[in-house]
């Protein structure tokens, strides 16, 4: 898909929420990254399974809602305190999703819908989207070609509906070892998998396997 321009400057750091000009250097440097990441479908995290971490917004830890409120995550506002690399990547990823994904109304543009159609099928969960400051945000992983990929709606109703967003996202574009026939070099992620007219079937098991574990 066509990425839209940032709303962001690249020389500018004045729209990076960090305290001090090194942390805001730091989030700078991974929202950059997630951005570019999000642009090619490609994972955010840099972990070598593709196992997703399974966060429920209950379980996270206080530096991480902290840090996460900073950038809309939640509703109230606390200062980011937090200094080391996987929480300043964790709210720049954050960022760069809200920032990548499509409104309502673009999704509905994209996809030759109304908006009421896409609201419909985000509260039927037939569309992934994020809640943010009282709109909705839908991350670019489940379009193709002005479609969406195939079998979503039956995966996202077999995930688990408190995993986090960036899980989710990650999800769907790790490469996973239960996705492999014979024939590939390599394992593929769920969105691979689906785009090559591969059996739905097997990303819901993998879906409700979460659900079960």
């Amino acid at each position: 898909m066509t990425g839209r321009a940032s709303t962001h400057s690249p020389e500018s750091l004045d729209y990076v929420p960090g305290n001090t000009a090194a942390e805001k250097r730091s989030l700078a440097k991974w929202y950059a990254a997630a951005r570019a990441a999000l642009a090619r479908n490609r994972p955010l995290t840099t972990a070598t399974t593709p196992a997703p971490f399974r966060r429920a917004i209950s379980d996270l830890s206080a530096a991480e809602a902290a840090a996460l409120r900073s950038v809309g995550a939640f509703k109230d506002e606390t200062p980011i305190e937090a200094d080391n690399d996987p929480l300043i990547g964790s709210q720049a990823q954050y960022m760069a999703l809200l920032e990548e994904s499509l409104s309502a109304a673009e999704a509905g543009k994209l996809l030759h819908v109304d908006v009421s159609r896409v609201r419909q099928r985000l509260r039927e969960r037939s569309l992934f989207g994020i809640e943010h400051e009282g709109s909705w945000r839908l991350p670019r992983f489940q379009f193709e070609r002005r479609l969406v990929i195939p079998g979503l709606a039956q995966i996202l109703k077999a995930l688990p509906t408190d995993l986090f967003p960036l899980d989710v996202v990650d999800w769907f574009v790790l490469p996973d070892s239960d996705l492999q026939l014979d024939s590939d070099t390599a394992p593929l992620s769920p969105r691979e998998w689906l785009l090559s007219g591969r059996p739905v079937e097997a990303v819901v098991k993998l879906a409700s396997d979460l659900t079960h574990a």
